[in-house]
């Protein structure tokens, strides 16, 4: 087959294939969009066509099939044709999958964001939220609850010993306070008393 014959073929495949699906797009889901993408990938060819860039094209392919046909398959070969495959496939799945709005996206960002702190505040809280045990200075296992009566009924025991004693006697009566004016005027009248004679 001659290079002009292929270069025609692969032209007319590459123009009805994107025709067929961009009819079968608005026939089936009235879906103008799927209607535009089949033609403009049909209106491609035609200016590969045009400008030569179509015959270089069948001869890339040329290259590539005779590539295989006298290329001795390794191993290293064919992991890479399976990474190709592998890659190309990916590609069409991704394709196929509906697309995100940025409405969707926007409240994808704002859930991920609410969930990392919310994790954030978990962690935080969760060092202060633990308690040490108490440390018994005297090393008894006994909770130190059970040492709280005890200490109050000690306390209660010491209260009356410590209260002080009233005595039965008779209170002793307070000693009269002289004051030294007083003092003073006695000595005066003694001293008087003695000079005339009277004791």
């Amino acid at each position: 087959m001659s290079e002009p014959t292929v270069v025609a073929v692969v032209t007319i495949v590459l123009i009805v294939l994107p025709l067929l699906w961009a009819l079968s797009g608005w026939f089936s889901r009235r879906s103008s969009r799927a209607m535009l993408r089949g033609v403009g990938l049909a209106l491609i060819p035609v200016g590969l066509v045009l400008t030569g860039l179509m015959r270089l094209l069948v001869r890339a392919i040329r290259l590539v099939v005779d590539w295989f046909a006298g290329t001795v398959m390794t191993t290293t070969i064919w992991i890479g044709i399976i990474v190709i495959a592998v890659g190309l496939v990916t590609w069409f799945v991704s394709g196929i999958m509906s697309p995100v709005d940025r409405e969707t996206g926007r409240q994808r960002r704002q859930d991920h964001a609410a969930r990392k702190q919310a994790r954030g505040d978990s962690q935080t809280k969760g060092p202060r939220s633990t308690k040490t045990p108490d440390h018994n200075p005297t090393g008894n296992n006994a909770p130190t609850t059970g040492a709280a009566p005890s200490q109050g009924a000690s306390k209660a025991q010491q209260t009356p010993t410590d209260a002080p004693v009233a005595t039965s006697g008779p209170a002793s009566s307070p000693k009269p306070t002289i004051s030294t004016a007083d003092k003073d005027e006695d000595a005066e009248l003694e001293e008087i008393l003695r000079k005339r004679g009277i004791e």
